[in-house]
């Protein structure tokens, strides 16, 4: 625990101490989830091939249909947590994931499979707004870039863990997606059950209208920090209750529109290439001279594991060079590496790994990025309504990421899909040039 001195200070002053970090890891465990499902299937859809012999339509659905969940589970769970409080969400958006992963491992077909899968990513989706909003409004303002790319930075080792157990199962017999999907129901009841003793955010509880049980809260974290909170002006919390919580409409009024343009447009250029190479990136291996299944996942599974470096270098500065520039320098990158990845024609495995293994090192920018500045750029009343809004809409660049590979390898290969992905990231290059402010160091926007 950092040392304090005595003065008092306001709530995003306070030191990092042990209730954060817990706190951090309970709402990363979400993002693990998030990243461990969505993983597990792209392995699981070379057995679901087999047994189910889908067609391409299908295939492509039972790929997706979770995204869609989360573009609705983002939108309507981010609202309410707005309207309701965080600590109830917090909760019960992982209720959806428990269930239905293991509904999903018992389909008997195309059909169920799709249907359950669609409920499983309400719970996935709603997690995005909920776990940063709660982050960003305990995080201390110094160290709240550190601790959101933290958060954010679960999903990698999720897809990670997703691989590992994977590999595990693949010779279990013709049934071991079934055994994959069913997997993650046991790390969500752990996080489920940890999460139960976080206390409301004092952010939206002063907001609320609950400035004696905000303040509170407020206090219980200093004096767990060994610090003396500030009692003046709700302890630089939101000064005054706000006359209408979770406002859906206010996003797109001219104070907080161009805010909410650039972190959803944002998001959907980046998830456009981003999800189509975790989705089938064990099929796009396997498409390639000398490759195994199981020579496909471990690739695949190494992309992931060069992605902590990546991973490293923005926890390391994004609270010392700002958000800004490393969400730029990792468009730029991404475009460039996806153009390159187009354009080399019938590559050698060894060749096209590396060029994947470069693209997962500068994915971390924007991957990281545009979910901390989700989380960072709207007022208390809408920060989770806001959120919500940029992950439904990354889900929207996801959707069409997953639905142009299936269709460019079928009819024009997928050297064409890469160049337009890296297209994509060029015009996020430009857009985060343009709009994005730099929030490193500075407080939460209050209404």
């Amino acid at each position: 625990m950092e040392t304090v001195s005595q003065q008092s200070m306001n709530f995003g002053d306070l030191p990092l101490n042990k209730f954060m970090k817990r706190l951090t890891v309970l709402s990363a465990m979400g993002l693990f989830l998030d990243g461990y499902d969505l993983t597990v299937i792209s392995v699981a859809l070379l057995f679901i091939k087999t047994q189910f012999h889908p067609s391409p339509s299908e295939l492509s659905m039972v790929g997706s249909a979770a995204v869609v969940g989360m573009l609705f589970g983002s939108l309507v769970f981010g609202n309410l947590t707005d309207r309701f409080g965080r600590k109830m969400m917090y909760l019960l958006d992982l209720a959806f994931f428990v269930v239905f992963a293991v509904l999903a491992a018992f389909s008997q077909n195309m059909a169920e499979l799709i249907i359950f899968r669609f409920l499983l990513g309400i719970g996935l989706g709603a997690d995005y707004p909920i776990s940063s909003t709660i982050t960003a409004e305990f995080a201390p303002q110094r160290k709240r870039g550190i601790l959101m790319v933290t958060t954010i930075s679960f999903w990698v080792i999720g897809a990670l863990v997703s691989y590992a157990v994977s590999l595990l199962l693949i010779h279990v017999g013709p049934d071991a997606w079934r055994w994959m999907l069913a997997s993650g129901a046991i790390p969500a009841l752990l996080v489920i059950w940890g999460r139960r003793s976080i206390p409301e955010s004092p952010r939206w509880l002063v907001a609320s209208g609950q400035a004696e049980r905000g303040m509170a809260v407020a206090q219980k974290i200093a004096v767990d920090a060994g610090a003396t909170l500030n009692t003046e002006n709700n302890a630089g919390l939101d000064s005054q209750p706000v006359k209408r919580l979770a406002s859906f409409t206010r996003l797109f009024s001219k104070e907080i529109f161009a805010m909410t343009f650039f972190v959803s447009m944002a998001w959907l250029l980046f998830d456009i290439g981003n999800y189509a190479t975790i989705v089938f990136s064990p099929t796009i291996f396997k498409m390639l001279k000398g490759s195994t299944m199981t020579s496909s996942i471990l690739a695949s599974m190494a992309m992931q594991a060069f992605g902590l470096v990546g991973i490293a270098i923005v926890w390391l500065l994004v609270d010392k060079v700002g958000r800004k520039w490393i969400q730029s320098i990792g468009f730029l990158a991404l475009g460039i590496v996806f153009i390159i990845s187009g354009l080399v024609r019938h590559p050698a495995f060894g060749l096209f790994l590396m060029l994947f293994l470069i693209l997962s090192v500068v994915d971390q920018g924007p991957g990281q990025l545009t979910y901390v500045y989700a989380g960072e750029v709207f007022p208390t009343s809408i920060r989770a309504s806001g959120h919500g809004f940029a992950t439904a809409m990354s889900r929207v660049g996801a959707l069409l990421g997953i639905s142009v590979v299936p269709f460019f390898i079928a009819h024009v290969g997928l050297s064409t899909a890469l160049i337009v992905f890296g297209i994509c990231d060029l015009l996020g290059f430009a857009l985060t040039w343009w709009l994005a402010p730099e929030t490193k160091g500075k407080a939460l926007p209050t209404d």
